[in-house]
């Protein structure tokens, strides 16, 4: 997906966002700022949406010498998540789908996103509202015939907290199938987005195998891949992408991936078709 100008309020946005976790002084979020504004001018508008984000939060954690502003707040969103974790089970195995319901439950997730949005609201009610949506049942079946012929499964996982409901939905998938599935997770802090220390922390080594993709772009940017990423990413059945960065760096291409996020907003329903708020898993084959 390109970059389109509407992206670039919201790089200042989020450039702000993340000076103001990383320092109280307005001194240096202003030094952030006119930093940002200086790379605004030559910014390559067929770059995806991650890549300029990446050079943006360089910016910010060179500037505020803080390198991890969300640290915290991705301990809690773990632990917040975790806390609802049986709850969750509960729905899934009471219910008429537990695939379905359990890719319900991965796409709400989705909202913990700190780039996005500056904060996501109460988990719980989130989950309400998730369950009772609906998702594209034609693209749903897809998804399950996949899931069915997958003996290895690639998960590109997304942010903290977020992950816990990933968990809920790898382990519905290994009820069906024993497919061997990696779980990708970002080299280093970026954002809220997971890292290794986040995927044990929630108990994901249980049921999968944890990698690193090599890179600290907020999403899976190919050329910055680490070879063993790469070679799982090549070898994959299925190749499962969470959220809209993830989505902004691989949408259009030719592997055999199925896009699970939440629109957040309006340049990707404008990319996508799929309107604003809406619960979203499709294929990238048509």
């Amino acid at each position: 997906m390109k970059t389109y100008l509407d992206c670039i309020p919201c790089f200042f946005r989020q450039a702000l966002a993340a000076a103001k976790m990383a320092s109280t002084d307005e001194t240096i979020h202003r030094r952030v700022l006119n930093a940002v504004a200086l790379i605004i001018p030559d910014l390559a508008l067929n770059a995806t949406p991650p890549e300029i984000a990446q050079q943006v939060y360089r910016i910010v954690y060179e500037i505020t010498g803080n390198h991890d502003p969300y640290k915290e707040a991705k301990r809690f969103a773990n632990k917040s998540a975790m806390s609802l974790f049986a709850y969750m089970k509960d729905i899934v195995e009471d219910s008429i789908d537990s695939l379905e319901t359990a890719c319900k439950l991965a796409i709400a997730g989705n909202v913990i996103d700190l780039g996005a949005q500056a904060e996501y609201g109460n988990i719980r009610s989130i989950i309400e509202h998730s369950v009772g949506s609906q998702l594209d049942q034609e693209q749903y079946r897809k998804f399950k015939e996949c899931v069915g012929q997958a003996a290895l499964i690639l998960y590109l996982a997304d942010n903290a907290g977020e992950i816990v409901f990933d968990r809920i939905l790898i382990e519905q998938l290994l009820q069906i199938k024993k497919s061997k599935i990696v779980f990708v997770v970002r080299e280093k802090p970026i954002i809220n987005d997971a890292t290794l220390d986040d995927a044990v922390q929630v108990g994901l080594d249980k049921f999968a195998t944890i990698i690193s993709n090599g890179s600290n772009a907020p999403a899976t940017i190919l050329s910055q891949c680490s070879s063993e990423m790469l070679s799982y990413y090549q070898a994959a059945d299925l190749i499962i992408s969470k959220g809209q960065g993830n989505y902004e760096s691989l949408s259009g291409r030719p592997e055999n991936i199925f896009f699970l996020f939440k629109v957040k907003c309006p340049v990707i329903t404008r990319d996508s078709g799929y309107e604003l708020e809406s619960l979203v898993l499709t294929s990238s084959k048509e």
